[in-house]
């Protein structure tokens, strides 16, 4: 037996090595199957887009819907940005004239943990003890939408897009300048901001 194994494990190790050695040669000799895909631009509008302002806000929310009150907490991130592509620019003279165009105003649930937090929900008004109290998620999302509509409404009161525009015609003189090298004048025909 020990006689039979002296010549066993040497043809069992030459085996193992030459059929290492066969697929390492197949593997050798196989065309790369490599696909190449069309590429595709991304948004090419969000890249011409001038950001002046990003926004960052934490507020408490207590509303009602289908007789139901709820209180909770939402993070809100978003920006006030310009659409590059609408500017109206006049090169013809001296100084190059440009025309503010109108703000894209975006508020979004910022993507944060806990970013949504509900505190308390309660059924009201009539036979509202045969209610449930919790909120579907077509209610939730009624709510949100008043929250974001209130939210872009308080930007347009309380200044931020009247400062926003404001550094956007400083940003943007600087920007031209430096691309047109001549004198640039960037007026805003809207300095409160187009809220409609």
């Amino acid at each position: 037996m020990i006689k039979a194994l002296k010549y066993i494990i040497p043809l069992i190790l030459a085996a193992s090595i030459a059929f290492l050695g066969w697929q390492l040669y197949r593997y050798m000799l196989r065309p790369e199957d490599i696909e190449i895909l069309p590429s595709k631009p991304g948004d090419v509008k969000e890249m011409a887009r001038l950001c002046s302002m990003e926004i960052y806000n934490e507020v408490s929310v207590l509303d009602t819907v289908n007789y139901k009150v709820i209180f909770a907490v939402q993070k809100q991130s978003g920006s006030i940005s310009f659409d590059m592509e609408n500017l109206r620019i006049d090169d013809s003279g001296d100084t190059v004239k440009i025309n503010l165009p109108r703000e894209i105003v975006e508020v979004y649930e910022s993507n944060e943990k806990n970013a949504w937090e509900v505190i308390d929900t309660k059924a009201i008004g009539p036979m509202a003890f045969l209610r449930s109290n919790k909120l579907s998620s077509a209610e939730e999302n009624r709510v949100k939408s008043k929250i974001k509509a209130k939210a872009i409404r308080r930007l347009y009161s309380n200044g931020t897009v009247r400062q926003a525009r404001k550094d956007a015609v400083e940003n943007l003189n600087r920007l031209m300048e430096a691309a047109y090298r001549k004198p640039v004048m960037v007026t805003d025909p809207t300095p409160e901001g187009n809220s409609k």
